[in-house]
């Protein structure tokens, strides 16, 4: 797998320069581990225990239901050992489906919300200290979770729902944000592509990891809760690594300058926030506040930058079709080719493998392989270039970007169709494998978005870009499901050639993504 290299962080806080202030490069060297090398680990973990759970998380939700149905009928048995078989009535049945339906919208609601919250506080205290808050909320969802098996009534079902509220703030979608806000902090424009690629295939490598020991753990112990014992173990130690080890991605000098810059913009709108109604809907308004950055800002020369909207409107379409996908031809293979969960988790590793090996490794090194084909120098104006300022000259071009997340989608769509054509496990494991080495559309669509905004501003848009992702992740279980539903009895591959169709038209949005969109400093901020 490639390693992720250090980044020398520049003088100007230019959109091709990182956040980290140069007093890093002391620390790296201090401690022989750029900050970058320092991140894996967390992505690791955060995705480790933000999935595994979900392994035996049915089963205990079905279980406390259970023991609430037959308490409150006085049919709780005498041992207190709870059997499928008497768990297996229509009340109980009907309970457990609702819950799992409120569980999945409540986490894109949750989504969309962390998002906005992790980039207000995060903005002002820093991105160390929201990590550490968010390690915190997921170790104690999963105290809760354990002390809900040990309570009976409704005190067990009101810990348990605490738990499912909690765990709802720490799903894969907000740690991964986390991970690559710091990530987009601390390179620079240069880097940021195959970086933010390498960091999330180290983190798809903890989802496999989870998919590969968790029913195994469970299975050996006969234990559903072993898992969260396992997570809060992993969460205490990663919480002990960052506050030990991690460094502060966006310091104090930068934050403080983000205030200034939002009491200027607060104190511009006062005049139309006179009376109380609209200062209370301007500070409800703060939990939407990443989503201003969706407005096209105005360029030097005048005319209006839509690239954030473009990718905007990409991520919410692209999702709206590729999030129910996975599920789809899940559902497909053990309801059509009859797998069980061996086979089943055979399949989602293979996936997650392959696209931790395609983040990691084939992305990275594609990119240095193209970039010499792509490059050319592109020339700041003189008023923004700067003999002590390296980065006055840039050989990128963002049509590479462009490129990859295109073909990686056109990879997406035909591989899904070949696994739901073919009739083989092992056409089924190819196919699978095909489809996880799509996976660069998500880091390089996220790059396209941030390296439009001031590098201040970069946080917020990376925030705005997963509230989109979330809206359309919330709306695929709804469209893309209920037109599986509807069809999978006579034409299963119907879904696919509808993803297929939809991913290929949000890919062409990013055909409208040009070069000069890419941010440059004002003239007012020139030294």
């Amino acid at each position: 797998m490639a390693s992720i290299q250090d980044v020398s962080p520049t003088k100007l806080p230019s959109e091709r320069a990182p956040l980290l202030p140069e007093r890093q490069d002391a620390i790296s060297s201090e401690r022989q581990f750029s900050p970058l090398t320092l991140l894996i680990p967390l992505a690791v973990a955060t995705r480790l225990t933000s999935t595994l759970p979900a392994t035996t998380l049915l089963e205990v939700i079905q279980t406390v239901i259970c023991r609430l149905w037959l308490t409150a009928n006085d049919n709780f048995p005498p041992g207190g050992e709870i059997s499928k078989e008497l768990c297996a009535v229509p009340e109980v049945e009907k309970t457990y489906s609702a819950v799992i339906s409120a569980i999945l919208i409540g986490d894109g609601l949750a989504a969309m919300i962390a998002c906005s919250v992790i980039s207000h506080i995060s903005s002002r205290l820093g991105r160390k200290q929201v990590i550490l808050g968010a390690v915190a909320v997921s170790f104690l969802a999963y105290f809760l979770m354990i002390c809900s098996q040990y309570l009976s009534g409704w005190l067990g079902a009101t810990v348990l729902a605490a738990s499912l509220l909690l765990q709802a703030f720490g799903n894969p979608l907000i740690m991964m944000f986390m991970v690559n806000i710091y990530t987009v902090d601390i390179t620079s424009a240069e880097d940021r592509t195959p970086v933010l690629s390498a960091i999330n295939g180290w983190a798809i490598l903890g989802q496999s990891v989870s998919f590969a020991i968790g029913g195994l753990v469970t299975t050996k112990t006969n234990n559903p809760l072993i898992v969260y014992y396992i997570c809060i173990s992993v969460l205490g130690a990663i919480f002990v690594y960052v506050l030990a080890f991690l460094p502060e991605s966006l310091p104090k000098e930068k934050r403080d300058e983000l205030r200034r810059q939002r009491l200027a913009q607060q104190n511009v709108e006062a005049s139309a926030h006179r009376n109380l109604w609209s200062r209370l809907i301007s500070t409800v308004a703060i939990a939407f506040e990443p989503l201003k950055q969706l407005v096209p800002a105005r360029k030097e020369d005048g005319r209006r930058n839509w690239r954030v909207v473009y990718c905007a409107i990409h991520i919410i379409i692209a999702m709206l079709a590729d999030s129910y996908t996975p599920v789809a031809l899940t559902l497909l293979y053990t309801t059509k080719y009859k797998y069980n969960s061996a086979e089943t988790g055979i399949m989602l590793t293979t996936l997650s493998l392959s696209a931790v090996f395609c983040l990691t490794y084939t992305i990275p090194s594609l990119i240095r392989v193209l970039r010499p084909i792509y490059a050319r120098k592109v020339v700041l104006p003189e008023d923004q270039q700067d003999p002590s300022d390296d980065t006055a000259v840039s050989t990128s071009t963002d049509l590479l970007d462009v490129h990859i997340t295109f073909v990686s989608w056109v990879i997406n769509a035909i591989s899904y169709i070949i696994a739901s054509a073919t009739t083989t496990h092992v056409s089924h494991l190819i196919a699978v494998t095909a489809v996880g080495f799509s996976a660069a559309h998500v880091p390089i669509t996220r790059s396209l978005a941030v390296s439009s905004v001031d590098p201040l501003k970069q946080g917020e848009v990376l925030a705005a870009i997963e509230m989109m992702s979330s809206i359309g992740a919330f709306l695929s279980p709804l469209v893309m499901g209920g037109i599986f539903t509807a069809t999978i009895s006579s034409q299963p591959m119907l879904v696919f050639y509808i993803h297929a169709a939809i991913v290929m038209a949000a890919a062409s949005l990013l055909f409208l993504v040009r070069d000069s969109d890419r941010y440059q400093k004002p003239l007012q901020t020139q030294d």
